[in-house]
């Protein structure tokens, strides 16, 4: 018969050898840290960049400058419009957005709640 410390000593061997079963990311299945979304709402259209996890509340940056993903990676919500002298009418759409009404809740409810419009 075996004794208990032979079972303990052979149960330790094998967890300690067996292959590891821990959720480490796949070299193979990059996803990366920002997700990037299109809107269009009558003749506004805009790029929304974001942190693919929204978590607390973020600032939110209207520009139409394309330096969108350096304020990303910090954890800036972005939207990059089409036309520069539309930015108040984008502005009140995402306004709208954090009270959970207008046009762009369908689409981007899981934002309401998560950012604070920059001020101009």
């Amino acid at each position: 018969m075996v004794s208990g410390r032979v079972l303990v000593a052979v149960a330790c061997a094998l967890v300690l050898t067996a292959p590891s079963t821990a959720a480490a990311p796949s070299q193979d299945d990059h996803r990366p840290a920002t997700m990037t979304m299109t809107y269009r709402v009558g003749d506004l259209a805009a790029v929304v960049h974001a942190p693919r996890t929204l978590v607390g509340v973020r600032p939110l940056v209207l520009t139409s400058d394309l330096a969108a993903q350096a304020l990303v990676r910090r954890g800036v919500v972005v939207v990059r419009v089409t036309d520069p002298s539309a930015l108040e009418r984008h502005r009140e759409l995402w306004r709208e957005l954090g009270s959970g009404t207008g046009p762009l809740a369908p689409r981007f409810g899981g934002f309401a709640g998560h950012f604070s419009l920059a001020q101009p």
